[in-house]
């Protein structure tokens, strides 16, 4: 039996997916989620038992009950191995339920988090977000050796015939594109694929934005909409974007449960959003990707550009690079990347617009992928033959982990 600790959000429990899928091919697999994301999890993963935490919100006398029974049922469950997705005090906290040697990815250590050396790795990478080569997905099925083939994870996306999705809004401002740009890309959309349904997703506080956006359409094309802003539970979500023709999102839970689903997505990303880290997993998706020299950024500190990069996607050159495909240049700091796969897993290359961090990108994944492939970076000590021994030192040569502090041997 194996636990995986998803503390994360909606999205980030799509991401999952390769991880769970690589785990069910070895035993049973329990999810620890949290309690707003239980019910959605039964419904993606039914061949999992999902355990229920409070990881988010206020902590009153209920929530901390409940949180101790589910951490007593954890406790007497023998667990074979432990797999923590999440760099975060309070889910280090229940790996301390289990023996140290366990717990994989994020594990508890006396007075910190530890990352296992392949997140390690991975992890300082990312440090340099402006040339990220692994998406989250991947990594978190890198936890296991020989995970399954990575299109194996979500059906090939294919148009269903139930018409356009529009996602409204990312979870916050930043996140999210203008009504008026929504629109307007919705109408190229529309016109290309002769779309004869449009329905708008979101939650009941983005209602003004959809009403907003469907004002500002054509009236041939709003009497198209369906609006379901805020009348979607889980399984009408599920239903509600199931078999659509593409959905329009930026980066969003929705976005992902379309690629789970098999829908082809249409993705906009900008601000602190990496389609090489977050994008839709699956060979055929298409991200523009808007990359100013200030992106991407950390979406909790203040814009000091004005949001350079949403400008970038309101730009009418950008609206005709959408128009009229490979026709077209994009804007400067602006991408056309499509999605496909190699040994490692999910891969963005870019079909309009040049990417300038392309090859360091390239060139870090191919390291990468071979010191997964010869286990190098998986387990703390192991036996390794001497071509894996040789490509370990050849780690270590770039790889600052094994040395002193500096305070230590001055």
């Amino acid at each position: 039996m194996y636990l995986i600790v998803q503390a994360a959000r909606f999205g980030d429990l799509i991401q999952t997916k390769r991880l769970i899928l690589s785990v069910l091919t070895r035993g049973s697999v329990h999810l620890l989620v949290d309690a707003a994301l239980a019910p959605l999890a039964k419904l993606l993963y039914p061949k999992t038992t999902v355990h229920t935490f409070h990881f988010h919100g206020v902590m009153n006398e209920e929530t901390l009950s409940l949180n101790r029974q589910t951490l007593a049922g954890l406790r007497d469950i023998p667990f074979t191995q432990v797999y923590n997705c999440n760099y975060s005090g309070l889910t280090a906290a229940v790996c301390r339920l289990f023996e140290p040697a366990l717990v994989i990815g994020n594990r508890p250590r006396s007075a910190f988090i530890e990352r296992s050396p392949l997140l390690r790795r991975i992890s300082r990478m990312t440090a340099h977000r402006k040339s990220s080569c692994c998406n989250i997905e991947d990594v978190w099925a890198h936890y296991v050796e020989d995970p399954v083939p990575p299109a194996a994870v979500n059906p090939v996306p294919r148009a269903g015939g139930r018409g356009i999705g529009v996602v409204v809004a990312g979870r916050e401002n930043r996140r999210s594109l203008p009504p008026e740009t929504i629109c307007a890309l919705l109408t190229i959309y529309a016109n290309q694929a002769d779309c004869r349904r449009i329905v708008l997703l979101g939650t009941q506080s983005e209602k003004k934005s959809a009403q907003a956006i469907c004002r500002s359409l054509a009236p041939s094309l709003q009497k198209l909409v369906l609006d379901l802003t805020g009348k979607t539970d889980w399984p009408r979500l599920i239903e509600a974007v199931t078999d659509l023709d593409c959905v329009l999102s930026p980066d969003t839970g929705t976005m992902h449960l379309a690629a789970h689903l098999g829908v082809p997505v249409r993705a906009f990303f900008f601000s602190s959003a990496s389609c090489h880290e977050t994008g839709p997993y699956g060979a055929g998706h298409t991200v523009w990707q808007a990359c100013p020299p200030c992106a991407p950024c950390l979406e909790a500190a203040p814009c000091p550009n004005n949001t350079l990069c949403i400008a970038s996607l309101n730009d009418r050159f950008f609206l005709r690079a959408v128009a009229l495909g490979d026709k077209a240049e994009p804007p400067k700091n602006v991408l056309c990347l499509t999605s496909d796969f190699d040994e490692l897993g999910l891969v963005y290359r870019a079909t309009a617009g040049t990417d300038p961090k392309a090859d360091f990108r390239n060139a870090e994944r191919a390291f990468l992928s071979s010191a997964i492939l010869h286990k190098a970076l998986r387990a703390d000590t192991a036996r390794l033959s001497r071509e894996e021994d040789e490509l370990l030192r050849e780690i270590f040569a770039q790889d600052s982990d094994w040395m002193l502090p500096p305070d230590r041997y001055l």
